[in-house]
């Protein structure tokens, strides 16, 4: 089983977006990469998995910091802490390039410091509120996933969500995270 939730690691690190107003960033108003400004910063936060009979497989703190780089990528650093304690780190870079017709091709690629490297496709959807948040996915042999993120006021506070769900061999689990957002310090 712990390989298999290490696997499921990587899941918390992809990105989601915002239909509210961000922080100015080196990149300009409708460049591709402001699809993902409302994460630039810290976030700190819980990521559960889920059998599929609802019970709990495992919980993981999370740390993850986003920064935008260009007009076209922003980066990640992550640190998850293991129930047990174990810790792994890793880096990731979002990109979003415009395709023909104007919508945007996404991607995420991760390595993680157990030697895990993930890459997602992604796509702006509207959700259920009417604001943009993303999907995203992959298909794999051995891997399936699919993901919908987004980030809101709560309050006072602003709330990274991820939902989504996972299919590893024949193993199905159903995964939420949630983040709030906190002052920048160095991971």
């Amino acid at each position: 089983m712990r390989a298999l939730w290490l696997l499921i690691l990587v899941v918390a690190v992809p990105v989601g977006l915002a239909g509210q107003p961000h922080q100015a960033d080196p990149a300009g108003p409708g460049d591709p990469v402001e699809v993902f400004a409302d994460l630039d910063g810290s976030w700190q936060g819980v990521f559960v998995g889920y059998d599929a009979a609802g019970r709990e497989l495992y919980r993981i703190r999370v740390r993850q910091t986003y920064r935008t780089i260009d007009r076209f990528r922003q980066v990640v650093e992550i640190t998850d802490t293991m129930a047990d304690g174990t810790v792994i780190t890793g880096h990731g870079t979002n990109t979003a390039r415009r395709v023909a017709g104007g919508g945007l091709r996404l991607r995420c690629v991760v390595e993680k410091s157990n030697g895990e490297k993930v890459e997602h496709d992604g796509r702006v959807v509207r959700g259920p509120d009417g604001l943009e948040q993303l999907i995203w996915y992959s298909n794999e042999p051995g891997r399936v996933e699919t993901f919908r993120e987004r980030v809101h006021r709560d309050g006072d506070e602003m709330v990274y969500e991820i939902n989504g769900m996972g299919r590893y061999g024949e193993t199905l689990i159903l995964m939420s995270g949630r983040y709030r957002k906190i002052a920048n310090t160095n991971p």
